[in-house]
Formats: C-alpha cells, sequence, structure tokens
C-alpha cells in the first residue's frame, strides 16, 4: 500500500529494527499497560467518535465486523467470514457464534443491524452518518448471518469497516444508560471499562470471556497528560509503558541515549498535517489570499526544526501510500509570491486585511508550528492572533465554523482516497463530517461523487488525481506534512505493534510485560 519500492524498503528496514517483537520469549500474563493522551476523549461512544484520541481508548473496548492487521489487511473479527454478490451491492457476513458483550449477552446479527441504524437515524446527529450514506439496507435474515446492501458498488466498503462508526452495541445499555453511554461504554472487545476521571484517567479491565484469547494484560490506564514533556519524564521514570508519539523536540536526545534509541517503532502514517482556512469567512473567501498564505508558510524549515525532520513534507492532500497519491514537488515557500497575490487580492502589503485567528488544541508541538507559521504570514504583511482550547472545545469551534484558521492532523480512517478527498473536501461534508475549511467546488463534487462509485484502478485514481490538483489551486488548506509515527516503548514491553494508520491502532490485547 506504502509508495512502492521506496517506502516498502524504508518499512523492511524499520520492521527489521523493530525492539518489542518477544521472539522465541515465552509470554506472560499480568500487569496494567499504562499509558498517555494529551486531552480528555470528547467522547467514548462509537456514533460520535472523530478523533484519534477517542477511537484510542474505545478500539479497547469495543469490536466489529473487521479489523485491520499490521499490514493493512482486512482480517475478521466478528464476523468469521463473508461473501460479496457479483454486481457488488449485497455482503453477508457470518457471525461468530458465542462472542458476548460485556454484560454477558451474546452478540447476534439484530445488534449490528441496530448498531449501524442507530449511526444512519438523524436523532442520534452522528458525526459519520455520512459513512452510511451509501447503504440501502442492512438486515438480519438469521440470528448470526447480518446482510448489508449498497445503493451502488463501493470497492472500498470493506475498507472502511473497521472504523468506530461499523462497531457493534448493545441495544439495552445504550437505552439504559441515554446520553451517559458516551462516558460509560459497554462493548464487546477485549477489554472492559471501569471508570473515566475526567481530565485524569480512563481504566480498562481486561475481558477474560474475549472470544479470541483473554489478554495478556490485567487491564490497561490512560492516563491524561496535556504536556508531551511531562509525559515522556513519566515514561522515562518507569510510569508508563508506551507512548504513542516521541515528541519532535525530544528525539535528538532519545536516538542517543543507549537505553531508548531501540525503543522506538518507526513506520510511514496515512495522515496529514494542515492548516485549514474557513472558506466562507472574509477575507478567506477569496482564493487569492488563501494562496498568499500557502506561500508565505516555509514548511521545510516547520519539518527540519519543530519535527526534528521526523515528518515528510507535504506535496498535497493525499500521503504516500493513498491509491491516487500524485508525486509532486511541495508549494514552495515563496514570499514575494505571497506579496504578489495579496496584492492582487486588494491587500498590499497586507494593508487593509483584518487580523486572522488561527486556532489550535493545547499541545507544544502544535503550538510551536502555530507560532512558526504566525511568523511566517507576518514577514508578508498578514497579521494572526492565536487561540489555543481544550481538544473538544476546539473541535467543536471547527465543526461549527466559527474559526478563521485552523489547524488540524488528518489520519485516515479508511486507507482510502475517498477518506481524505470525499470526506473532508466535498461540499457534502461541511462541518462535523469532516469539511471543516466549508470548501465547495462543483467539479470537486463531482469527480469525488463520481469516484465512490467506480471500483479500484487507474480510472478512478485518475479522478481522485484531478480533484486534488484543483483543490490544491483554491488553496482551502494549506497542507504542512505527511506523518511518519514513531511510538516509544519499555524493553519490557513486547509484542506491541501498529498499522500504518498509527499507533492509536495498536492492538493492546496482544501485547504482554515480560518482567
Amino acid at each position: 500500500m506504502k509508495k512502492f519500492l521506496g517506502v516498502l524498503l524504508v518499512m523492511t528496514m524499520l520492521v527489521a529494527l523493530l525492539p518489542n517483537l518477544g521472539v522465541g520469549a515465552e509470554k506472560k500474563y499480568g500487569g496494567i499497560l499504562r499509558t498517555a493522551i494529551t486531552s480528555d476523549p470528547p467522547t467514548l461512544d462509537p456514533a460520535q467518535i472523530t478523533d484519534t484520541t477517542s477511537d484510542m481508548v474505545a478500539r479497547n473496548i469495543f469490536d466489529g465486523l473487521v479489523d485491520y492487521d499490521e499490514n493493512l489487511k482486512v482480517v475478521p473479527v466478528i464476523a468469521k467470514n463473508w461473501s460479496i454478490s457479483k454486481d457488488g451491492k449485497v455482503y453477508t457476513f457470518n457471525l461468530r457464534q458465542g462472542v458476548k458483550f460485556h454484560n454477558g449477552r451474546e452478540v447476534t446479527a439484530e445488534d449490528f443491524v441496530y448498531s449501524w441504524k442507530r449511526i444512519m437515524d438523524p436523532a442520534t446527529k452522528s458525526k459519520r452518518a455520512n459513512f452510511m450514506e451509501d447503504i440501502a439496507k442492512v438486515e438480519a435474515p438469521s440470528k448470526y448471518v447480518f446482510r448489508v446492501t449498497l445503493k451502488e458498488p463501493r470497492g472500498y466498503f470493506l475498507q472502511m469497516l473497521p472504523y468506530s462508526c461499523f462497531w457493534v452495541i448493545p441495544k439495552e445499555e445504550v437505552e439504559r444508560l441515554g446520553e451517559d453511554f458516551g462516558s460509560k461504554p459497554v462493548g464487546s472487545g477485549p477489554f472492559k471499562f471501569v471508570s473515566w476521571t475526567h481530565d485524569d484517567k480512563v481504566i480498562l479491565e481486561t475481558n477474560k470471556d474475549y472470544f479470541a484469547g483473554r489478554p495478556y494484560v490485567d487491564g490497561v490506564e490512560i492516563r491524561i497528560i496535556p504536556d508531551e514533556t511531562v509525559i515522556l519524564m513519566e515514561l522515562e521514570k518507569g510510569n508508563l509503558e508506551w507512548y504513542e508519539n516521541v515528541p519532535p523536540s525530544e528525539l535528538d536526545r532519545l536516538k542517543n541515549d543507549p537505553k531508548w534509541k531501540n525503543q522506538m517503532i518507526t513506520k510511514p502514517e496515512l495522515g496529514v498535517y494542515y492548516i485549514g482556512m474557513n472558506c466562507q469567512k472574509p477575507p478567506l473567501n477569496n482564493k487569492l489570499v488563501r494562496q498568499a498564505i500557502n506561500y508565505a508558510i516555509n514548511r521545510e524549515q516547520i519539518v527540519k526544526v519543530i519535527m526534528r525532520d521526523s515528518a515528510m513534507v507535504a506535496s498535497g492532500i493525499l500521503p504516500p501510500g493513498v491509491p491516487g497519491y500524485s508525486k509532486r514537488p511541495p508549494i514552495p515557500y515563496d514570499p514575494e509570491r505571497s506579496k504578489r497575490l495579496l496584492k492582487q487580492a486588494g491587500y498590499p502589503d497586507g494593508k487593509g486585511l483584518p487580523t486572522l485567528e488561527l486556532a489550535f488544541n493545547k499541545n507544544a508541538t502544535h503550538q510551536r508550528i502555530c507560532e512558526a507559521v504566525q511568523s511566517d504570514l507576518k514577514k508578508v504583511g498578514i497579521n494572526v492572533e492565536l487561540m489555543q482550547m481544550d481538544w473538544a472545545q476546539y473541535l467543536e469551534k471547527v465543526d461549527r465554523g466559527e474559526t478563521q484558521l485552523f489547524r488540524l492532523g488528518w489520519i485516515a480512517d479508511y486507507p482510502d482516497a475517498d477518506n481524505f478527498l470525499w470526506v473532508l473536501l466535498n461540499s457534502k461534508n461541511w462541518g462535523p463530517a469532516g469539511n471543516g475549511a466549508f470548501y465547495k467546488n462543483p467539479t470537486v463534487d463531482e469527480l469525488t461523487d463520481k469516484a465512490k462509485t467506480m471500483v479500484p484502478g487507474a480510472a478512478r485514481n485518475s479522478l481522485y488525481k484531478r480533484a486534488e490538483a484543483i483543490i490544491l489551486d483554491d488553496a482551502p488548506w494549506a497542507p504542512i506534512y505527511f506523518y511518519i509515527s514513531r511510538a516509544i516503548v519499555q524493553p519490557y514491553v513486547k509484542d506491541f505493534d501498529f498499522s500504518g494508520m498509527g499507533p492509536f491502532t495498536a492492538k493492546l490485547e496482544k501485547v504482554w510485560l515480560d518482567k
């Protein structure tokens, strides 16, 4: 899936250096697996999850029909197998018997019918209802058979199903808990929810009745620590077993530390970090202003100095490894061109241009990047005020269109161009559905709508390449970098691994502690 020989070679070399595979050792049960996240999850309800913070916690509580393995291959979970009709519209899943929710009741096909219809129901107000819009019907022909009928063929449909909105939940618990289901979740996954002390920690315990066998560790403790430097200090003091993101500011030190230099797991990731621009808010409704912002940002400096070369300068929207990716040079750092564009827009040297607000969620790296963007824009006459917020408040403001400039990182929900260009930039998805830039171009809408109906291949990829070229010219985003995942683990943590979707996808039920 990665950009063929170059990235494949890199991944092969990196995998060879993985420090924690535990080959040849006898696996041990017991212990608590401790990690941290930088903010409180907005929710643990699969119907409302749109962020990796919530997903990292919730994916250990819930299960779906299928999941990805470490190589992004779709593998069975509750579905033991499936078949697809010749016309590509009907998917029939045969479910495992004996899979139980944490309340002890068996999971059946009717539970999937309920769970998926709940996402589709407007009353749920799911932020991922758009993921279900291609579905014509869901049904349970028998207790252990779940059938999905699509309106049109979708060649990537299976690739979507590991995403959180497709997980199964127990109707009786949703009805019992009401809105509290998002903070007291009940699933069927490898770990059971125990408690959530907001802004402090989430505690999970092992599900001894898990259908695939009980996890090796007795539980998982996920602490909320806003400062990544403090997280790393806690790891180095032995108070955490792993962390999903090595802060760039600490990378050089850790690479030269004998204890930690071989404890980092690095993989290319299907994600892009960008500065979004609300295309409906003046003066950002002017394409020339948005283009000027793009040429004013020194991406290479951000990647080199702030990210310490732990990311790849973005050349577009789609990262390498996503079908439809186009290899093109990054948007150049060209302050003089930026000034010319501002003049064409009616703002010579920035005169008459109001101060713009750049919003970001609390995080030291995000702050440094936004400060760098602020400094770059000031050099061409664009004044920027920074606005820092808590994660949940920040997401709400972006979703409501209450920001002008905003920083976001997008990690693929499923490894397909549709998840970037249609979800994030088709006008059907303004606001909470993904298009926080409130961008609209009828040609982009037409191309991405049409590509959804096509089978994977060159013809479909060509539509995405055309759409991406138009988007880059319209400049609703200033793409900054493509992600490279870099998790860090204690030497005694074994069998820790994750897919190209990112460290938040690590299968913690497979991890064991050699101590």
